[in-house]
């Protein structure tokens, strides 16, 4: 079976849906259209070091916690996809099933795989993600950032600041609207709402 019947054709064709949105997302991200956390479910109150009151425990259990959403069902359906295509070209001709059954399993199947793949190659990148808040909270306050999306909004927006130490964070802000703050715009980080997990910026117009 060739690869493109192989993508267009049941199960394969499911996992490849996932895929196709992921791609769309991954460049609206990196044209700045979307921030890249800002879809999903805040499962740790913006990645805050000891905040994990109220996660489900199979989040936990896993290590999906402090990680955004968008890079953990990136991880999981990649590999679901990858799974789905490798069994359904070498495993499911050989079933005696019918294909809507055996391919319904399959389905299943790889995508409990995937889960555990992606707990699996996604823990060492935890500490990438695992900020410890107050601390940043107050030594971020006050700095200049470059901003990294295409505009910032009451909800949306990303910006990159660096602490001075070597070390740069991206970090969720927002803004008044109207304003003038667009990609590679500098602007003074003036608070921080807790309620959203995003720090208040403002233009900034260096001397």
């Amino acid at each position: 079976m060739s690869f493109i019947q192989l993508l267009t054709q049941y199960p394969a064709f499911v996992p490849s849906i996932l895929i196709g949105v992921l791609l769309v997302f991954w460049l609206a991200a990196i044209v700045g259209l979307l921030d890249f956390d800002s879809v999903g479910p805040d499962w740790i109150g913006g990645h805050d070091a000891g905040d994990v009151d109220g996660l489900p425990e199979t989040v936990l259990a896993l290590g999906f916690d402090r990680l955004p959403f968008s890079i953990v069902i990136s991880a999981i359906g990649l590999y679901w996809w990858l799974l789905t295509m490798l069994a359904a070209n070498l495993l499911l001709p050989l079933v005696p099933l019918p294909v809507w059954l055996g391919g319904t399993v399959l389905l299943a199947a790889a995508l409990v795989a995937a889960v555990f793949l992606a707990a699996f190659s996604l823990r060492p990148l935890k500490p990438l993600f695992a900020v410890n808040a107050p601390a940043t909270r107050e030594s971020a306050l006050g700095k200049r950032c470059r901003i990294l999306t295409l505009s910032v909004e009451e909800n949306f927006g990303q910006a990159e600041v660096d602490m001075g130490d070597g070390t740069r964070l991206t970090l969720q802000v927002y803004a008044s609207v109207p304003n003038r703050l667009a990609r590679d715009a500098q602007a003074l980080i003036i608070d921080f709402d807790a309620g959203r997990k995003r720090y208040l910026v403002a233009e900034f117009d260096p001397p």
